[in-house]
């Protein structure tokens, strides 16, 4: 692909990408904002309803206490007035309130039974209501109640009744004044909000039946919105001012319905608008986003072909010099080339002279170019830093070889210089009260001498001991191999470590075993290797402590076990304790770090190795393999 396409299509492809994202930036948020505005606005006009609705029952609820507090009223319960003149004022007082909204079906009077004496309308005489709810509720409370939606019993029309108890000067209920409201008057205070092109709001009873709704003949059936009922349920709870909002199937369409509770009746106010209508402002504004996006990608791929054309044409010209350039450096080039060999080993490292044909895409060609002298100066980079990293861990691991080996002859040094020291101060302090000439008394003399020859001769072993081990030490040991019988050598190799091993405090435990045969050794070093194992288990375990000791045939082979329950070994510390003047960090037992150097040493040169397992804490076990003869 040419640059200039790389180019375009870079850009464009930047501002598609950047188009999409603020596409759908603008659409989420300005979805959010419209769907919050169309909450905010239902809920206001919830509100609205709900301030009418109020108002009308409280209106409603002050004529019907109006109309119990009327003389004519009381006059007539008292059986002073006639059902006909009563009825005929009944008559004129809707007629004067139906002037205006025409929303009243019936003014009525019940006598404290519940049975109506006195109304508007001849076939609702003598209707028994004591059995209502709100007649029951009135009664008990000797306030005004008003009802949910009912089917009026003398025509079988919806209707809501407010009753009031009509009392007299002491407070005694004598019956009751009644009004009695057409339910569609409801519907059409709601159906006069606006909400969308199909949206509409309806109210809901404290039945869970339809009280107001766009199609009028719901009224009076059983709500089918999904909250109602939870929302009733709640509403002898919670304040009244509860509000639910969500998005709901109903009737196959999915609606997004606010439910909000009235404050004068526990009745829901629902406002219902179609989820395509909540969306359908966002998705225009959506529709507009795209169109200039898409003005905005063509004019993105007119810039992205002057801009690439801009672009390529220095970075032809660059390839063409860089072409030449390579050519005319031939004599670098092999001077290059016989360098690499010196480090390679003979490999050759050519850079090659022929000029591949230039291709349409420019950033391609230009590569090639400059690879080519890329390519041997990350070779020889990485070549050194190779040689220069080995040749850094070499160093650290000789310096850090160096070092503990110092610090190893330095506690060696230490350790001798000591225990010389301690015998010469002895040997001086001894010396000095002898030459002194005060002390008189012979025997004290004579513990003197001793304790002069005493430390000397310690001096002596000292020295010996030394020299035998940095021998033995620096020098592979000479070995005296010699035929011996297996069964004499275990025996009194082993007699000899219990005694030890007993004299020494320790508790003894362990036995030997042979069928006879012959191993081929040197005595002397074997039992050396096999005394300094020994020693090692009285030196690093309390006395109490049990040492066991096995000697025995396995597999053609006399095995030598050593096992002890001292502090034994820590794991970090297990591949060095075979090492010249080691000695455990944490050790307070005095001695040179020679013997087990030198127990292994003798052990390798008889052709075998001496193993070690140790817990730190539980005691350590050596052990060491010799072959056997028939």
């Amino acid at each position: 692909m040419s640059l200039k396409k790389r180019i375009t299509l870079t850009i464009c492809s930047i501002i598609v990408l950047l188009m999409i994202l603020l596409s759908s930036i603008i659409y989420t948020k300005s979805a959010t904002i419209l769907n919050k505005e169309a909450e905010k606005y239902m809920l206001s006009q919830l509100d609205r309803a709900r301030e009418n609705i109020d108002l009308l029952i409280e209106i409603n609820r002050l004529e019907t206490e109006a109309l119990a507090l009327n003389e004519r009223s009381i006059n007539f319960i008292e059986n002073q007035t006639d059902v006909e003149i009563m009825n005929n004022f009944l008559v004129n007082e809707m007629d004067k309130k139906n002037r205006n909204n025409n929303y009243y079906k019936d003014f009525f009077i019940l006598n404290k039974d519940g049975i109506i004496i006195a109304s508007c309308m001849p076939e609702a005489m003598n209707i028994d209501l004591s059995t209502r709810e709100y007649f029951i509720e009135s009664k008990k409370t000797k306030n005004t109640v008003t009802s949910d939606i009912l089917v009026a019993r003398s025509d079988m029309s919806l209707i809501v009744i407010t009753v009031s108890p009509i009392v007299d000067l002491r407070g005694k209920v004598l019956g009751h004044a009644g009004i009695a409201m057409k339910a569609e008057y409801f519907s059409n205070i709601v159906n006069q909000l606006e909400l969308g092109k199909k949206g509409y709001y309806s109210i809901i009873d404290s039945n869970n039946r339809i009280l107001a709704h766009q199609d009028k003949s719901l009224i009076g059936r059983a709500s089918t919105f999904k909250l109602t009922k939870e929302i009733l349920k709640k509403a002898k709870k919670e304040h009244p001012s509860m509000v639910e909002k969500g998005i709901y199937e109903n009737g196959g369409i999915k609606q997004l319905q606010i439910y909000k509770l009235m404050e004068s009746k526990n009745w829901v106010l629902i406002a219902v608008l179609p989820e395509e209508e909540v969306y359908e402002r966002s998705i225009k504004l959506l529709f507009y986003v795209l169109l200039i996006g898409t003005f905005g990608i063509i004019l993105a791929i007119l810039i992205g072909i002057y801009v690439s054309k801009k672009i390529s044409q220095p970075i032809v010209a660059i390839i063409e010099y860089i072409d030449k350039a390579v050519i005319g450096n031939s004599i670098i080039e092999k001077s290059i080339s016989d360098s690499i060999k010196v480090f390679t080993g003979g490999k050759d490292y050519t850079i090659s002279e022929e000029i591949e044909t230039p291709t349409k895409d420019e950033i391609g060609n230009l590569r090639k170019a400059l690879k080519k002298l890329k390519d041997y100066f990350v070779w020889m980079t990485n070549r050194f830093e190779y040689e220069s990293d080995k040749l850094i861990k070499r160093s650290k691991a000789l310096t850090s070889t160096m070092e503990d080996s110092s610090l190893r002859m330095a506690k060696f040094i230490s350790t001798l210089s000591h225990d010389l020291k301690t015998s010469i101060t002895l040997i001086k302090g001894y010396a000095k009260g002898l030459k002194s000439g005060i002390i008189e008394d012979e025997e004290i003399k004579e513990e003197f001498l001793e304790g002069i020859f005493s430390s000397a001769v310690d001096i002596e072993k000292i020295t010996c001991d030394i020299l035998d081990n940095v021998y033995e030490a620096k020098c592979c040991p000479r070995l005296h191999i010699e035929r011996i019988d297996a069964n004499e050598f275990i025996s009194v190799l082993y007699e000899s470590t219990k005694q030890y091993i007993i004299s020494s405090n320790r508790v003894f435990e362990g036995s030997y075993e042979s069928k006879g045969g012959y191993i081929n050794i040197d005595t002397t070093k074997i039992k050396r290797a096999w005394n300094n194992l020994i020693n090692n288990a009285i030196k690093y375990s309390d006395e109490g402590s049990r040492i066991e000791v096995y000697i025995r045939e396995k597999n053609k082979k006399i095995e030598f076990k050593v096992i002890d329950e001292g502090r034994g070994i820590d794991e970090a510390e297990i591949d060095k304790i075979f090492d010249m003047f080691y000695r455990g960090k944490d050790s307070k037992k005095r001695g040179y770090g020679l013997g087990l150097f030198i127990a292994k040493s003798i052990i390798d040169a008889h052709g075998s190795n001496l193993y070690v397992s140790s817990e730190e804490g539980k005691g350590t076990v050596f052990w060491f393999y010799l072959n056997q003869f028939h």
